[in-house]
């Protein structure tokens, strides 16, 4: 007696043309995403004793974050930084 354990060929096909669809979707979508090139800025910031920031003349309190983005798009602006691009692009590199 003969046994079919591995299925029909035709829903191997299906299944592998499946999983390469997927990881070319994923892998599509990934080199898609916007990164930053290498760069080097700097960033200064006002804080209390306990470490935590302090508001600016407004009132507000900016994130760690918010400055490094901010002095990033600074350094981009002057030049300093190369924009941000998408990631595959970086691959050519």
């Amino acid at each position: 007696m003969i046994s079919r354990r591995a299925g029909s060929p035709r829903r191997a096909l299906v299944i592998a043309c499946a999983v390469v669809s997927l990881a070319t979707a994923i892998l599509g979508w990934y080199a898609a995403q916007t990164v930053r090139p290498d760069c080097v800025f700097a960033i200064s910031k006002l804080t209390d004793g306990k470490g935590h920031n302090l508001p600016d003349a407004n009132g507000r309190v900016w994130s760690d974050k918010e400055l490094a983005d901010i002095a990033y798009q600074q350094a981009v602006d002057s030049g300093h930084c190369e924009p941000p691009r998408a990631r595959w692009k970086q691959w050519l590199d």
